[in-house]
């Protein structure tokens, strides 16, 4: 199995509007592509990173699904929504291996 991770941080003083389209676009992808993905926010460490969760059964798994996601161009629209509310180049993806 492995976990694939996205962090982002919000933009002081676009908290509420970024935890809205946080949850928009999570319930859009988990609805589209019948994922379950899942969304947090630290509230220790880092306050206002948003975190974003999936897991796949490999890394093939993990692969196909990014083509589809990425090809979309209504998720495109979406994400461009959120250059207002996430800070430019705080964006990091991660992907976990079970042990």
């Amino acid at each position: 199995m492995v976990r694939w991770t996205r962090s982002a941080q919000i933009v002081p003083g676009k908290f509420s509007q970024a935890i809205k389209w946080a949850k928009e676009i999570t319930e859009f992808i988990n609805k589209k592509y019948k994922l379950q993905q899942s969304v947090y926010m630290d509230i220790f460490g880092e306050y206002g990173m948003i975190r974003w969760f999936v897991d796949y059964a490999d890394l093939a798994a993990l692969e196909k699904m990014g083509n589809q996601i990425l090809a979309d161009q209504e998720y495109r629209q979406k994400v461009n929504q959120a250059a207002e509310l996430l800070i430019q180049g705080s964006i990091f993806d991660t992907v976990m291996h079970s042990m």
